[in-house]
């Protein structure tokens, strides 16, 4: 092939082709303006050396780019997906029998480091709906199946009847879960000392469902007392007084309110109790069951009763029907030796304090305010949530970290069980008309036939 035919080759590729396309904008406009012939332009430039090896080099860079597109198209290397590093986490509940209690099924929704593998919904029926209200990956109707398939990390036992929780929190431990548990923890004190037991000895963390042990406003109250309303003297604490005025108050809200006040006044040392039902006194004979709920013997619609803590602060509880509308809602009301507080046990709670006039005044005027005082929302809210799902998300942050941290929770299930005995020192004392030392001899249910 001759120098010439070489010209020529060079030539149509690179100023046709790139003038054509736009790529050498300069060779075009002289073209445009004198008027010449593109081949006499071509001759022109490829004398230039120059242009010559710039052309060469591009020729060999589109060559390189077809290669590489070529072995771009061929099957790439499998790269192995990174392996989760969080908390593999699993939810138990039964539609019919407990449901998933205080919203105890999204407690894992939208949480960092969490992922929600397995729903369990004891009746088959509703699994579907409870599959797809939970976002979780699967779902089974048997949660022994379930925790044995799964193996998950950490557990919600959600159900708000306790006729389950036992076996259910039992069977999570033994497959090497920490738990979460919907209050009370179990029926019977022996029941959760079991728990603890088996928890400690797998160094797993249980924890129950006390929101308010978590609140930050709660814990700042705690922590200032002492400067708000002096010396701690006396804690009246009301149950709800609603329809389940009586045994069910006190074993259903009983367990929160109890939790505080060992929080706040240390451990009880014994108690006394005067329960009526329908207007007459009542034993353990005359207990009864919950009409709409599974939670075992619940005794009275009437219930007085009266703590002595080793701190020395009097603690009196009451729930009584006829008394609602006078005491408004459940909670706490602290009393001390420069002033009054006053907790209303919603989700989240809110804290009062009573700002008193002249003792010494017949008309003197004493108004609540709430405390702190801020600007509104009064709860900010936690990781966008609001409500009941803000107050269990404070609850599993800490639970977590308890885990982490190798502590115990804030809302243990050691103090869920200090709680409940609580509640059965209420019953014992009622029933027997006696004072019930703590802790509590009797570990089975009070009003249970075999306990009698």
């Amino acid at each position: 092939m001759s120098d010439d035919d070489t010209k020529k080759q060079h030539s149509i590729y690179g100023s046709a082709g790139m003038a054509a396309a736009g790529m050498i904008r300069t060779v075009k406009s002289r073209a445009e303006s004198a008027g010449e012939k593109i081949e006499d332009l071509e001759a022109e430039f490829i004398d230039s050396a120059d242009l010559s090896g710039k052309l060469s080099d591009l020729v060999i860079g589109i060559g390189e780019t077809e290669t590489c597109s070529q072995e771009s198209h061929s099957a790439p290397e499998e790269v192995p997906l990174p392996v989760f590093q969080g908390h593999r986490a699993a939810v138990i509940g039964h539609t019919g029998r407990g449901n998933f209690g205080h919203g105890l099924d999204l407690i894992f929704r939208r949480l960092d480091g969490v992922r929600l593998v397995a729903i369990v919904d004891g009746n088959a029926e509703a699994l579907q709906e409870s599959h797809a209200r939970s976002g979780a990956e699967r779902a089974y109707s048997d949660y022994r199946e379930m925790l044995e398939r799964e193996k998950p990390d950490i557990v919600s036992v959600a159900p708000r009847w306790t006729d389950q929780h036992y076996d259910m929190v039992k069977a999570a431990l033994e497959a090497g879960a920490h738990v979460c548990c919907e209050r009370p923890l179990c029926r019977t004190l022996k029941e959760a000392d079991e728990l603890l037991t088996l928890a400690a000895g797998k160094n797993l963390k249980i924890a129950v469902v006390h929101q308010m042990r978590c609140d930050p406003h709660v814990e700042l109250f705690h922590q200032q007392r002492q400067e708000l309303i002096g010396d701690l003297i006396e804690m009246k604490v009301f149950g709800m007084m609603d329809h389940r005025a009586g045994g069910e108050d006190l074993l259903v809200l009983g367990t929160h309110l109890f939790d505080l006040v060992r929080w706040f006044a240390g451990e009880a040392s014994y108690c006394t109790a005067q329960m009526t039902g329908e207007g007459r006194p009542v034993i353990a004979e005359d207990a009864h069951f919950s009409a709409k709920e599974d939670l075992g013997p619940l005794l009275g619609d009437s219930i007085h009763a009266e703590f002595a803590m080793d701190s020395g602060v009097h603690v009196s509880y009451v729930t009584d029907r006829r008394l609602h509308l006078l005491h408004g809602p459940w909670g706490i009301e602290f009393i001390g030796s420069r002033g009054k507080a006053r907790l209303f046990a919603g989700m989240p709670p809110t804290l009062s304090l009573l700002m008193e006039g002249d003792p010494a005044s017949p008309d003197r005027e004493d108004r609540w305010e709430r405390w702190p005082v801020k600007d509104e929302p009064y709860h900010e809210p936690v990781d966008k949530l609001t409500g009941t799902e803000a107050s269990n998300r404070l609850l599993v942050n800490d639970w977590l970290a308890a885990i982490d941290e190798d502590r115990e929770p804030k809302s243990s299930a050691q103090r869920s069980m200090k709680s409940l005995e609580m509640v059965h020192g209420v019953w014992q004392a009622g029933a027997t008309m006696r004072r019930a030392y703590f802790p509590l001899t009797n570990r089975l249910h009070p009003l249970s036939e075999e306990s009698m």
